[in-house]
C-alpha cells in the first residue's frame, strides 16, 4: 500500500500545533497515511493563506482540510478510517 499524505500547517513554539501534531499521529498509526509537518514562517504565502488558523491538516490525495479544533472523530471520518 502506498502512503497517503498529510500535511499539518503550524508554526514553532505552538502548543495547539504540537497537540494536534499528537492526536493525528495517534489516529494514524497502523495505516499508509504519513503526516508531514510544515511551518508557514518559512513561506510568505503560507503565512498570508493561513495566519491565525493554525493548526490545520491537509489531506493531500482529496486536498480536504481540517481547521482546529478538530476532535479525534474527525480526523478519523477525514481520514476514511471508521
Amino acid at each position: 500500500m502506498s502512503p497517503r499524505e498529510l500535511i499539518l500547517f503550524s508554526r514553532a513554539d505552538c502548543h495547539l500545533c504540537d497537540q494536534a501534531e499528537a492526536l493525528v499521529t495517534g489516529c494514524i498509526v497502523d495505516t499508509a497515511y504519513q503526516l508531514k509537518k510544515v511551518d508557514i514562517d518559512t513561506d510568505a504565502a503560507l503565512q498570508q493563506r493561513y495566519q491565525n488558523r493554525i493548526p490545520v491538516l491537509l489531506r493531500c490525495d482529496n486536498q480536504q482540510i481540517l481547521n482546529w479544533p478538530f476532535p479525534q472523530s474527525r480526523v478519523r471520518l477525514l481520514l476514511d478510517l471508521d
